[in-house]
């Protein structure tokens, strides 16, 4: 983390110093006394300086105490139905051929940015990609109006 005026080693000295002086080991007169009366009069009560808890580290887990990840299995390949529309595509069917095929198959096709601009590198018309993404789902319905 950069700090606006300084280095991350300047805010580490700062709290370091900060703690120094919560903590009771440097008082105006520098005699390092605790600024609190109830503790420099020899009292030993509760109150602690924060700086002198430091917390226990926690031990390590062992390895054999971590359990064993499930297994998932290799994933099925993905159905890449638009891979059709290309090899259609590159064997020079016009886009009246492939909107008819995308109308007549009705498939969902999933498509993602990047099968999308493979679309449209091969060519393939903004008028079939748009088809393309609205197959095989129903039509939208619409709610009537509240009067």
């Amino acid at each position: 983390m950069r700090t606006p005026g300084g280095s991350v080693a300047a805010v580490v000295a700062g709290v370091a110093a900060l703690g120094f002086l919560l903590a009771g080991g440097a008082c105006a007169g520098g005699t390092g006394a605790s600024p609190n009366p109830a503790t420099a009069a020899g009292s030993s009560g509760a109150s602690t300086p924060l700086a002198s808890v430091s917390p226990t580290p926690r031990p390590a887990i062992p390895a054999a105490r971590v359990p064993d990840q499930p297994y998932v299995g290799t994933p099925r390949p993905v159905a890449q139905p638009y891979l059709q529309i290309l090899g259609l595509k590159d064997r020079g069917a016009t886009n009246e051929e492939l909107l008819a095929k995308v109308r007549r198959d009705n498939v969902v096709y999933s498509l993602s940015t990047y099968d999308i601009q493979k679309l449209r590198a091969s060519g393939v018309s903004e008028e079939v990609i748009a088809a393309m993404l609205g197959a095989g789902r129903p039509a939208p319905t619409t709610t009537p109006a509240l009067p």
